[in-house]
């Protein structure tokens, strides 16, 4: 005799989500185990994607002002607008 339980089958979507669960303890490990790789854009890379699964996003410094501040550009509207470098009074002295 068939029970309530048996009726009730889950959907491929379901299945695969139950599967991809299970599989997260491992991929974890995975995940903390390239932090001591050998190659250092794979351990970045690792600690990128823990950090960010983690909840901690890059932090966000105003670009603007750091440009400003070496000569770049300088953000108005759209786009970038060169600005012109700082100049140091002294560097025209030391080329010649």
């Amino acid at each position: 005799m068939a029970t309530a339980e048996d009726a009730v089958e889950s959907s491929p979507v379901e299945d695969a989500r139950d599967e991809l669960q299970a599989s997260i303890p491992k991929a974890a490990a995975t995940l903390t185990d390239l932090l001591d790789a050998e190659d250092e854009r794979v351990q970045i890379r690792a600690a990128e994607a823990i950090l960010d699964r983690a909840g901690l996003t890059k932090a966000t410094y105003p670009m603007t002002k750091a440009q400003v501040q070496i000569g770049g550009g300088e953000r108005a509207g759209r786009g970038f607008d060169k600005t012109d470098p700082l100049e140091d009074d002294d560097a025209e002295d030391d080329l010649l």
